[in-house]
């Protein structure tokens, strides 16, 4: 998958008020992740699984914790894919802040 494009961001906030389309900015841009930090932290806290917390993936995070990268496996394998898991998890996100804030405008 691609990094989460401007088109996408709209779409996720059509049909929503300009009050509503600001609350979901702020939300999303306070928990996105950034791709290079993704990176950065799989390179070089990887074994330790550290990239897969930091993308909420908490089983694969201690399975990498206590095997070493699953001695050093997924630690290399994560170099080529912790972008399109930091990618599923902000869209992710902007799901829930979506669903959330619409689910508020019914109350």
């Amino acid at each position: 998958m691609t990094e989460i494009s401007a088109v996408e961001l709209a779409e996720f906030q059509r049909g929503m008020t300009d009050a509503q389309k600001m609350m979901f900015q702020t939300q999303f841009n306070g928990v996105r992740k950034d791709r290079t930090t993704g990176l950065i932290l799989s390179v070089l806290f990887g074994t330790a699984g550290i990239d897969r917390f930091y993308v909420g993936d908490t089983g694969i995070g201690l399975l990498k914790l206590f095997t070493a990268g699953l001695c050093g496996i997924l630690y290399i394998a994560d170099w080529f894919s912790i972008g399109n898991k930091v990618d599923d998890y902000n869209r992710l996100k902007a799901q829930e802040i979506a669903a959330a804030l619409r689910i508020t405008e019914g109350s």
